[in-house]
């Protein structure tokens, strides 16, 4: 797949999440010194310091955290921009996207997508999976039909009509 972010990123929510670098490198099966080397050049690179170091563990610095809420959805925004690119590339064929999270899963559209079989057959689905928290429910909301055509959400229900006027 092709990243937009700094892979580092990913090491350095790792780190927070597992509360060290050897449990990080542990879950990313890459040696300690790595995760470390990987975390020292993300701090120079971007001229920060996101960790305090003591004897008792690490401690997320004012901008640790800062870029901590952040770096998620830069992860998950640059994925969904990649989403978007391949999706320009078929938009000849009639593919209805669906949005799907472990919270909101599309089961009930599989069931009845036989059924929407029947009226177009030449129609195909994709379910596009996406992480359900509100920044990017409102991402997904407002941009609705560039990588998700149908998102299911927390007591909404977002369809776009342009992309499938027939089966409406």
């Amino acid at each position: 797949m092709a990243i937009l972010y700094n892979p580092q990123l990913e090491t350095f929510l790792c780190v927070v999440d597992s509360g060290s670098f050897n449990k990080a490198a542990e879950k990313l099966f890459i040696s300690p010194p790595a995760v470390i080397k990987q975390i020292n050049l993300l701090e120079e690179n971007l001229d920060l310091q996101l960790f305090v170091r003591t004897h008792r563990g690490l401690v997320l610095t004012n901008a640790g955290k800062s870029l901590y809420q952040d770096a998620k959805y830069i992860i998950q925004y640059s994925k969904d921009s990649v989403t978007r690119a391949r999706n320009a590339m078929q938009e000849s064929e009639n593919i209805i996207r669906i949005g799907t999270s472990p919270m909101t899963p599309a089961q009930v559209l599989v069931d009845l997508w036989p059924k929407v079989q029947n009226y177009c057959s030449n129609t195909k689905f994709q379910l596009v999976p996406f992480e359900n928290t509100p920044e990017n429910a409102r991402e997904i909301l407002a941009n609705l039909g560039q990588n998700i055509d149908i998102g299911i959400m927390p007591f909404r229900l977002g369809c776009c009509i342009r992309r499938i006027p027939l089966l409406w």
